[in-house]
């Protein structure tokens, strides 16, 4: 009997010790980043499965989607948290300020989450109402979950309370972050 329990405990050791490894390169298609990679842990975590499926690859491209931290000043985007972008090859990278590389990590996921919807490159005001819907539903989720994630003053944190109170204001209809698109002139040309 004691060798039976010796044997089940090494396969257990075994099971366990590759289940981790496989775990730890979920993430290895979409970043090298080991933040971006736990922010991507917390939405799957969260249960942003719709996202999820998305970066890896259930997307418009059929190719996972590549996320790192990077500055957006060269792209004339200095201003922009985030964008998404498609690659000569096909495929498709967000690119997330770098000023945000210190950010809380669910900050960091809601920004994915958003740029995680415009996988279509349609362009549209609609597309950007979708992200940034996708964005403050997270944050909010996040927020139910740890209340004290919500007290950080990070400029990304910031941006997400701000949003998460615009949204509050018409009961998470999306009427008011819809007028916030229509006036900013990022956004102009989008129809």
């Amino acid at each position: 009997m004691k060798k039976f329990f010796v044997i089940a405990a090494i396969v257990m050791t075994l099971f366990f010790a590759k289940a981790n490894t496989i775990q730890a390169n979920d993430f290895a298609e979409n970043t090298a980043n080991s933040r971006i990679a736990a922010s991507l842990y917390m939405l799957n975590d969260l249960g942003q499965r719709d996202v999820i499926a998305l970066l890896k690859g259930q997307n418009v491209t059929g190719k996972p989607i590549r996320i790192m931290f990077r500055n957006l000043d060269i792209y004339g985007c200095g201003d922009c948290e985030a964008f998404t972008t498609k690659t000569k090859a096909g495929s498709l990278v967000i690119f997330i300020n770098e000023i945000h590389k210190e950010a809380p990590l669910e900050a960091i996921a809601c920004l994915i989450a958003h740029e995680s919807q415009h996988h279509t490159m349609t362009n549209t005001k609609q597309e950007e109402l979708r992200a940034w819907l996708k964005e403050v539903s997270t944050w909010n989720a996040f927020v139910r979950k740890d209340p004290t994630v919500a007290y950080s003053t990070h400029p990304l944190v910031k941006r997400e309370n701000k949003i998460a109170k615009l949204n509050a204001k018409d009961n998470g209809k999306g009427g008011a972050i819809e007028q916030v698109i229509a006036q900013n002139p990022v956004y102009a040309a989008l129809n």
